[in-house]
């Protein structure tokens, strides 16, 4: 979703709970700085508070500031782990609201990332050549994706080697889509350092004498009709976890071929998923709707019986021209360190959220699936960081695409995604806003002075001259 121009900005927009925090507000455009000496209100509704009445509030607080080189500057302690709205107003007129989120240290000590691990390049049976597809993924905002063609793990090799020694906002992880002959169960390997599907690309017939042997290994309650699909399953899982990546249960109820029937039934895809073989289910993705509705069911049934795998949401995708799944379904993940391992860790520990996304860039709306913390904090991202995200570093991601024909240098690229990393650093905190310079704030008075000496208009923001002297 492309974010609305805004005239103000509150920096940081994440902060710590339970803690003193300085905050800014300040203009987003120059015409909009506020009047040094002025008196401004703000007042601080904390969502979750605990209101008796709907008309008659008791929780809201009120500060009264003095701007001064353009800005408001205040001091709040904003209690517990929740959504704040801030609203701004100058003479009982309204000027701005703000929503800003205070975590506990656990959560606030992580970095929300956007990803998708499960999409496809022309190197398979998708559309796109892989270079460019990591050039799509960035603008649509994502920060990690992972290149899982089928039965083929060099692709993503090819997406390194085309963007060598660029320092890019993007991070992609090492992955493959892994189907043993003779199997209609699908596994997607991320973050391994090897390729697993070489093992029988190559070699089917070794292969075939290797699954057998697995047989063994299977479980006595699982039918004969489903034992070797099953022993194939324990083998792919154990490959994956030796080449150090994690295994998803992606799609149970995409429909292929001709045939039209799901590839795993319901009583297969509930073997399969309380089997301890996968480290996260793929919960939404690319079956269509009536897939994803059943999916999501299954995992409510399996969680009320206690299961409780991790979740992810990924495209699949196969083509970025009117496709639904790109970019409606992905994860957002709560890691340590932006890196492979982070990522990884951050799902195997179930720090993700599964989103569907529906509508359009103008007015998206989010189905959010993991847990009710979890949750919360990436509805309130969704609406208030990836949509600015996004604008910043869609740029990066075209000038990818063109750095990878040669018709752009790499300091294209490295420029704007030192831009987007500056966003998120004051967005969260981490480094201080940037606020207006002398040079802007003598600019903007002058042009100022002209317009309180010009004729009152119907777009002028200024008042009178009489009235303006604050």
């Amino acid at each position: 979703m492309l974010p609305t121009p805004k005239n103000y900005a509150i920096w940081p927009s994440v902060v710590p709970a339970d803690q003193p925090c300085e905050m800014v507000i300040a203009p987003c455009e120059r015409a909009f700085l506020l009047f040094d000496g002025a008196e401004y209100q703000i007042t601080v509704i904390s969502v979750n508070s605990d209101e008796p009445s709907y008309y008659t509030p008791t929780t809201h607080r009120h500060i009264s500031c003095t701007a001064a080189e353009g800005v408001l500057r205040f001091s709040y302690t904003f209690a517990g782990e929740q959504e704040h709205t801030i609203v701004l107003e100058k003479d009982g007129e309204k000027l701005a609201d703000f929503t800003i989120f205070s975590l506990y240290e656990d959560l606030y000590a992580l970095r929300p990332m956007k990803g998708d691990l499960h999409g496809h390049s022309f190197r398979s049976d998708g559309k796109r050549d892989p270079a460019a597809l990591a050039g799509h993924y960035r603008e649509q905002g994502y920060d990690f994706f992972s290149l899982t063609d089928h039965n083929r793990f060099y692709p993503g090799g090819e997406i390194d080697e085309a963007y060598a020694g660029v320092k890019m906002g993007i991070l992609r992880i090492p992955g493959e889509e892994v189907h043993a002959p003779e199997s209609v169960v699908h596994i997607v390997h991320v973050g391994g350092k090897e390729s697993v599907t070489a093992r029988y690309v190559h070699n089917v017939e070794a292969f075939e004498q290797e699954a057998a042997q697995y047989l063994e290994k299977v479980p006595a309650h699982v039918p004969e009709k489903y034992r070797e699909r099953y022993a194939k399953a324990i083998w792919a899982t154990e490959k994956i976890h030796e080449a150090g990546g994690l295994a998803i249960f992606p799609h149970p109820y995409w429909r292929p071929g001709k045939s039209r029937v799901y590839n795993v039934c319901d009583e297969f895809a509930r073997l399969l998923l309380t089997s301890g073989l996968f480290d996260a289910y793929e919960l939404v993705g690319g079956m269509g709707q009536a897939g994803v509705n059943r999916s999501v069911a299954l995992w409510g049934d399996l969680r009320a019986e206690g299961l409780n795998i991790p979740v992810v949401g990924s495209s699949d995708v196969h083509g970025v021209e009117k496709a639904y799944s790109f970019p409606h379904f992905f994860t957002i993940c709560f890691a340590k360190e932006p890196t492979v391992e982070g990522v990884m860790q951050a799902v195997q520990q179930g720090c993700t959220v599964a989103v569907e996304a529906t509508g359009d860039e103008y007015a998206r709306h989010f189905r959010c699936y993991g847990s009710l913390r979890l949750v919360t904090y990436a509805q309130f991202l969704l609406q208030q960081y990836f949509p600015q995200q996004q604008r910043i570093c869609q740029g990066e991601g075209v000038a990818m695409r063109a750095y990878a024909m040669g018709e752009a240098p790499a300091a294209l690229i490295e420029l704007q995604a030192e831009h987007t990393e500056s966003f998120r650093r004051r967005f969260f905190g981490q480094d201080k806003p940037v606020l207006p310079s002398e040079d802007i704030r003598t600019f903007e008075e002058k042009w100022r002075d002209v317009q309180r000496s010009g004729p009152i208009t119907k777009g002028s923001g200024l008042k009178p001259p009489v009235t303006m002297q604050i």
